[in-house]
């Protein structure tokens, strides 16, 4: 019977040591996986992380944002709201160009009308 016990115990310890064994084997596949993934991606591809790629990237088309801004009260809201009311006085829209740029955007306020479109107040 002691022998039996012993034996039990010993196979305990076995299974322990290969659960560990495999525990390190899937931790060091895991890596290394990573690793040649981040090297391939670094020599052959364009790249499969974005904040990777090149700080010089082109700027793409900037957007255009018109506001409904037909009375004082909806200025309110406005970042620039002096230039809402400006727009308002002589009878145009609020409204803001944006261009992405790999520093962040930036941000033009104007007005707008669908004859003359997107231009900017004089100051």
């Amino acid at each position: 019977m002691f022998s039996k016990d012993s034996n039990s115990s010993l196979n305990k310890l076995i299974q322990f040591q290969y659960s560990i064994k495999n525990t390190f084997q899937i931790k060091k596949t895991f890596i290394l996986f990573f690793i040649v993934v981040t090297l391939l991606d670094g020599l052959f591809l364009k790249s499969l992380f974005p904040q990777t790629n090149p700080q010089d990237a082109a700027e793409i088309k900037p957007l255009l944002r018109v506001f409904p801004s037909y009375r004082r009260e909806e200025c309110d809201w406005a970042i620039r709201w002096d230039i809402c009311l400006s727009c308002l006085k002589i009878g145009r829209r609020y409204a803001q160009k944006i261009h992405f740029y790999p520093s962040g955007p930036y941000r033009e306020h104007g007005c707008y009308s669908e004859e003359e479109g997107f231009f900017l107040m004089e100051e």
